[in-house]
């Protein structure tokens, strides 16, 4: 064993996201994903740092030398992790067809928490297998569980919070459990009724139809972004906190959920959306559109008054460009004191002394500001204390 080898560590599997390899290896060893990648950080010796600093692991691209430093620790072959990542897996897809954390105002090189399966799990633990985190999990568009039809879920049944999978090491396997809670994650063996399995059915047709165009190049993607954006599109106002799919839900008093309304005006939204709303959203893209959603010219016409609704996406603004940017001119160390001194020896200063404490803060402050603006003779009068309520004023001269 080379220095820094591991002495066990699980080989991936072939359809595993990267980080979940990750995460079935450090749970043998009591740490997390990003805890065991921090100790490989440095010079790949796993035994180097004591406390490591956690390093996020990018399941889109990693590092050539992140790759190989794990493959090197854990006697793999780096290649095969190379094809672990998403971008390996999935080359003609962009980045925002992916699940991402939130609004797409808050840029990340990883990818969002990743919605799971629970049957897929029990078949994991039926096997006799480590349960682990499937890469297609990750695509903006899945909402259902392509082998088993259940809708995949991100937030935990048993804490209600959204779910953050991490792995704990039962009778020598690792078993993904919530990592807010402590409760394993396993099939409660629900069924749902037979209306619901028809719904899954439209849907997951919908959802295979988005992922042959996206990762093909079908000219018919441009159409599903376009029809996509347009259901989350705001309505009639560009500042309106309601989407363009309010319209297909047809309540009167309907309010946007806080939790999604980031969404609202994005250009690729379904990738932002809990999993439960992009089953919605597929729902009624087939209903709106059809199987072949065409925004532009031929709509159908619940389609077409969608549209007419939608506003224009409002721009948002950098910081940059909100206000213009002011070259401050700083002090030096011995002007802050020359300050100092000079208010401390300002006979307003000297007869606050004498005020209650708010007051002489005020007076305090309003001298610092009069300082540091250079302009203290102007606002004498202002900050001058006012007479004591017993009738004895404050003599300053």
């Amino acid at each position: 064993m080379g220095p820094g080898r591991l002495p066990m560590a699980p080989r991936p599997r072939r359809d595993e996201l990267l980080s979940s390899w990750m995460a079935r290896v450090a749970c043998r060893y009591g740490l997390t994903a990003e805890e065991l990648a921090g100790h490989f950080a440095g010079d790949g010796n796993s035994f180097s740092t004591p406390t490591p600093t956690p390093t996020t692991i990018d399941d889109r691209a990693p590092t050539v030398d992140q790759a190989q430093a794990w493959a090197r620790a854990c006697g793999v072959d780096p290649e095969r992790l190379q094809r672990l990542s998403l971008s390996w897996r999935y080359p003609l897809r962009a980045r925002a067809w992916y699940v991402s954390r939130g609004p797409e105002w808050t840029p990340s090189i990883v990818t969002g928490s990743t919605p799971v399966c629970l049957a897929c799990f029990a078949a994991d633990q039926s096997a006799g297998r480590d349960g682990y985190l499937r890469a297609g999990w990750m695509l903006a568009e899945r909402c259902i569980c392509p082998t088993h039809g259940e809708l995949l879920l991100d937030r935990c049944l048993s804490c209600h919070r959204r779910l953050s999978v991490a792995f704990r090491l039962l009778d020598g396997r690792a078993r993904p459990v919530c990592s807010s809670c402590g409760v394993i994650l396993a099939d409660r063996g629900g069924e749902c009724d037979r209306h619901d399995r028809n719904l899954m059915r439209w849907t997951l047709a919908v959802q295979q139809r988005i992922t042959a165009s996206v990762d093909h190049e079908n000219p018919a993607r441009g159409q599903f972004e376009k029809a996509l954006a347009m259901l989350w599109a705001p309505l009639d106002h560009p500042a309106a906190a309601r989407p363009v799919l309010a319209l297909w839900f047809n309540e009167a008093g309907w309010r946007c959920p806080y939790d999604v309304r980031h969404a609202v005006g994005a250009d690729a939204p379904v990738g932002q959306l809990p999993a439960r709303w992009r089953f919605l959203t597929l729902l009624a893209l087939n209903d709106i559109f059809g199987a072949d959603p065409r925004v532009d010219g031929t709509s159908p016409p619940a389609a077409a008054h969608l549209v007419r609704r939608a506003a224009p996406r409002r721009e948002r603004l950098s910081r940059s460009s909100r206000r213009p940017h002011v070259q401050l001119q700083k002090r030096s160390s011995a002007e802050y004191e020359r300050l100092a001194r000079q208010i401390l020896a300002d006979p307003r200063w000297i007869a606050a002394e004498k005020l209650p404490r708010r007051k002489r803060e005020r007076v305090r402050a309003g001298l610092i500001d009069a300082a540091l603006a250079g302009n203290a003779a102007a606002l004498g009068a202002r900050l001058s204390p006012r007479p004591r309520s017993d009738g004895q004023a404050i003599q300053i001269s």
